[in-house]
């Protein structure tokens, strides 16, 4: 339990810090802005880059991220069918909502939980991985032709090769991955203004949330997104890790890293759904308060599995 204490306190203590600087406005009227554009075309693609060059292929291939692929692509699939038959929602509504609900925080929650609570920051690595390789780019790539479909630009072919060229954590993404397989090692001098600039990429997604609270009112009447934050919240915190036990059994996983799946399938709305939602201006609402929701719900959910499955 101290390990999840520790965890959330990590990241509510940051959050906090940008509600403040919301509140006192030493960012001036555009300090979210700058923020969230900074982390999405600078500090999240250098992330995304250098967590996979510090990676190594068995992590690439590994058992658990097949877990984390499988929960978290057929959540998000779930979430699209569902609202899709029984509401009226379509475009960046719908898509924000099967992200909110099927992306973790594998980065600023999975790293302290697989620390305190699984006794090893690798078993976040997997989670972490698929997002950034495959999950990210790929819900990056929808977002920008849902909100981009009815703006003036090259469409086919040529469209869908602007929308990868639009977003360079998709780039950064495709790099990572190719250099990894093929066994491509950069010198570390290279590397370190890229990992600086990573760095920077989770306290700038989570000062940002935390500016985008001030003034907000979270789950207003007004948004009509009460319904839509109840599926994604209630997929990210159930649908989720009970899918990543279901794969899990059938690979033949068992005991501990059993347990270690579905603690990370677990874990809440990632801040990068919100930051994303925000670039494209697509249900920002949404977004954050399904990280609000699932942050503050995750600890129970949490507890409840280590108390059915930890070892």
């Amino acid at each position: 339990m101290s390990g999840v204490l520790a965890g959330f306190f990590i990241v509510w203590a940051m959050i906090g810090v940008g509600w403040v600087v919301g509140r006192t406005g030493v960012l001036g009227p555009h300090g979210r802005y700058v923020l969230n554009r900074s982390t999405f075309f600078v500090a999240s693609p250098a992330l995304v880059l250098v967590g996979l060059l510090e990676s190594d292929v068995a992590q690439v291939l590994s058992l658990p991220m097949l877990v984390a692929g499988v929960s978290g692509l057929t959540t998000g699939a779930i979430l699209l069918v569902a609202v899709a038959l029984f509401t009226k929602r379509r475009g960046p509504d719908l898509v924000v909502t099967a992200i909110s609900g099927s992306v973790v925080n594998g980065a600023n929650m999975g790293f302290p939980i697989a620390a305190y609570v699984l006794g090893d920051i690798s078993h976040a690595l997997p989670v972490i991985l698929f997002q950034q390789a495959v999950y990210t780019p790929l819900y990056l790539f929808v977002l920008h032709r849902v909100t981009e479909k009815d703006a003036p630009g090259p469409t086919g072919a040529a469209g869908v090769v602007r929308s990868i060229v639009a977003n360079p954590t998709i780039i950064a993404s495709a790099l990572g991955l190719a250099l990894v397989l093929l066994g491509v090692r950069i010198p570390a001098v290279a590397l370190e203004p890229v990992r600086s600039l990573a760095d920077m990429a989770i306290p700038a997604m989570l000062l940002a949330y935390g500016l985008s609270l001030h003034g907000s009112r979270p789950l207003a009447k007004d948004d009509g997104y009460r319904g839509l934050i109840a599926a994604a919240s209630s997929s990210k915190l159930l649908l989720m890790p009970v899918i990543a036990l279901g794969v899990g059994l059938l690979l033949g996983m068992r005991g501990p890293a059993l347990y270690e799946v579905v603690v990370m399938a677990a874990l809440p709305t990632a801040q990068n759904v919100y930051v994303a939602a925000a670039r494209y201006r697509a249900s920002e609402n949404l977004a954050r308060d399904t990280v609000l929701i699932t942050t503050i719900g995750t600890v129970l959910v949490l507890l409840l599995i280590s108390g059915v499955l930890g070892v």
